[in-house]
C-alpha cells in the first residue's frame, strides 16, 4: 500500500494540533501556588546543592496538591 507524502503532511499537522492542545490543557490546570515553593528550591538548590537533599523534604511539606 502506498501513501502520497501529502497524506503525512496532514498527520504532522494533526499531531501537532494534538500536542498543542495537551500543551495549554497542562499549563491552564497547573497550581499556580506552587510557583513560590519551586522558586525557594530553585534558590536553595543553586546556594548549596550538597545540602539540598536534606532540606528537600521540609520544601515538599509546603507543596498544595493541584
Amino acid at each position: 500500500m502506498n501513501f502520497p507524502p501529502e497524506v503525512f503532511f496532514g498527520l504532522g499537522g494533526a499531531l501537532l494540533l494534538a500536542v498543542l492542545i495537551w500543551g495549554m490543557i497542562q499549563y491552564k490546570s497547573r497550581n499556580r501556588a506552587n510557583d513560590r515553593v519551586t522558586e525557594k528550591a530553585a534558590e536553595r538548590f543553586y546556594d548549596n546543592p550538597e545540602a539540598y537533599d536534606r532540606k528537600r523534604p521540609d520544601l515538599e511539606k509546603e507543596v498544595r496538591p493541584s
